[in-house]
């Protein structure tokens, strides 16, 4: 089985699939043809019952005319007949057609159309002739006699015919199911055959591998083992499998060597893609660059130890001075620390006495803007109303000349009054009513001047009056003009003081602020100086603490040598 062994494995399996689907294209192929030659069969053999109905049927027919004596039933009768020699040779032309495969059968259904042609024929020529010629009696001869027998004849050819149709039906599907049996087992046995052999060839070298890289992930190396000559990719996987157990084996070498402190080991990468050798030579070299350096290191260490030894000493000497001027240092930051306290306590009273007179100053500049306003508000009205007054007194003129005119008028008035008087007179009893509307428009006229001197008189007043207030009035504006002026300079004037609070109300809050600044400082400085003197002192301790570290360094140099001397570079 060598050559199977050699195969792919994809091969194999489509080797072993192909022969499966084979045998089932030969079941399916034997099922297709077992079941048409059922299906023929049963078409032959239900022909079969259904021309023996018909030739039954057709044999009634002809009798029932020999007997019937009605001429619109022996019509009916003759068109039946006729329909079942149609069908009965309809039944013999299927059946020829359908069991063409069959000779047996096509030799039996020929014997049975030759003998069924002869009655027929007889039917046709003689008994129904007979009857359509009302020849009743020899009808009746001819039907009981020959063909009777003819008939009688062909019933059991029919009966043979589905009895033949149906065994060859049998027999196919005896046949059917043989082929089933013997290409099911043949299919059984080519498929646990194909499974043995697969198994044979996948799975035992698979399990064989399995328990090698078993014995390598828990860290035992198996030796090295012959290795599976195959053509296939299991073959494939065994000669890889063995080429990593031999580099592991290597790797395992170099490793062993490492550890008894032998790094002269020579590591050669397997390829460019070879991962873990490329590292275990880096390793190697690593190693021993780290051991010279080594070495190399610990000289300088008990060199530096014996240094470190006399610098600690110094040290020592140099912390304790630092202590005493630190403690000295510390006692006069703290008297720092108070000045600065009463100085910052200082600084803050005066921030919130500036703060107050800046709130002052603003509450008095605000004032100043409200009194310039309201001022400003009286120089308009005073503007309004010394324009009323020369409306006023443009006004009064405009009445005195209208008061001019009405005096005029009543003058004249009076003047053609008298005429009229006179006219009237002249008149006689004519004129004495005319006469009358004279005199009243005369006292009419004397009312009216009298009236008009009146008004004069009380538009001089008014003249007098709205003159005096329009000076009033100038008066009162550049009085108001002045005050806008005045409250407008105090008004700037406040504000620059203010302006000036301000500020210097902002100065002494940084004041306040740098002198807390200060003091936070000089605190964090004491702070900072009582630390220093506990680290100074800490200092003292730890160059102690140093001088012994320095001796144990110096033996932990000595060590380091006496175990780098037992690596070989």
């Amino acid at each position: 089985m060598s050559w199977f062994n050699n195969l792919k494995t994809g091969t194999k399996l489509v080797l072993g699939l192909g022969l499966m689907v084979v045998l089932l294209a030969v079941m399916w192929v034997t099922a297709q043809r077992a079941m048409a030659a059922i299906v023929q069969s049963r078409a032959v053999a239900v022909e079969a019952t259904s021309l023996e109905a018909s030739l039954n049927a057709d044999r009634a027919v002809v009798l029932t005319l020999i007997s019937a004596g009605d001429a619109a039933m022996r019509d009916s009768l003759f068109d039946e007949a006729a329909a079942n020699g149609r069908e009965a040779t309809a039944n013999l032309a299927d059946m020829r057609a359908i069991a063409q495969s069959e000779p047996d059968l096509r030799n039996l259904i020929d014997q049975f159309a030759e003998q069924y042609r002869a009655y027929a024929q007889v039917r046709d020529g003689q008994t129904l002739a007979l009857l359509r010629k009302g020849q009743v009696d020899a009808a009746r001869g001819v039907s009981l006699g020959e063909q009777n027998r003819r008939y009688l004849a062909l019933r059991p050819l029919a009966h043979s015919l589905s009895d033949q149709a149906l065994a060859i039906g049998t027999g196919q599907a005896k046949n059917a199911r043989t082929t089933f049996v013997v290409v099911g087992v043949l299919a059984v046995i080519v498929a646990l055959l194909t499974g043995w052999l697969l198994t044979r060839a996948i799975s035992d070298p698979l399990r064989s591998l399995t328990a090698a890289a078993e014995r390598i992930a828990v860290g035992d190396l198996p030796p090295e083992e012959t290795v599976l000559v195959r053509g296939d990719e299991v073959g494939a996987l065994h000669q890889a499998f063995a080429r990593m157990g031999r580099t592991l084996r290597q790797m395992a070498t170099v490793a062993g060597s490492i550890a008894e402190g032998d790094l002269r080991v020579r590591v050669e990468p397997q390829s460019e893609r070879d991962v873990l050798g490329k590292a275990f030579a880096l390793m190697v070299e690593n190693l021993r660059g780290l051991t010279r350096e080594l070495h190399e290191g610990i000289s300088v260490l008990s060199t530096s130890a014996t240094e470190i030894s006399t610098s600690t000493s110094e040290l020592a000497a140099s912390a304790t001075q630092t202590a005493a001027a630190i403690s000295e240092t510390t006692t006069t930051v703290e008297e720092v620390r108070q000045t600065a306290q009463m100085s910052s306590e200082k600084a803050r009273a005066v921030s919130d006495s500036a703060l107050r007179v800046a709130s002052v100053s603003e509450e008095g500049r605000k004032a100043t803007d409200d009194a310039a306003a309201g001022i400003a508000r009286i120089q308009q009205q005073m503007e309004l109303i010394a324009e009323s007054m020369v409306r006023l007194s443009e006004q009064s003129q405009a009445v005195g000349q209208i008061v001019a005119t009405v005096e005029d008028l009543s003058g004249q008035s009076k003047l053609l009054a008298v005429n009229a008087s006179i006219e009237a007179a002249k008149a006689g009893e004519h004129g004495k009513g005319f006469a009358v509307v004279a005199q009243e428009v005369k006292s009419l006229a004397e009312q009216s001047r009298q009236a008009t001197a009146q008004v004069r008189s009380i538009l001089g007043d008014i003249q007098q009056a709205t003159s005096a207030a329009v000076l009033a009035t100038e008066q009162g504006s550049h009085a108001v003009a002045e005050g806008v002026r005045q409250s407008t300079q105090a008004g700037h004037s406040i504000q620059a003081l203010a302006g000036s609070v301000g500020e210097a109300s902002q100065a002494a809050v940084q004041i306040a602020a740098s002198s807390q600044q200060q003091l936070v400082g000089v605190d964090q400085v004491a702070t900072a100086m009582e630390s220093i003197k506990l680290a100074s002192a800490q200092n003292v301790d730890s160059a102690k603490q140093m001088e012994s570290a320095a001796h144990g360094l110096k033996l932990l140099g000595e060590k380091l040598r006496q175990i780098a001397v037992g690596y070989r570079v």
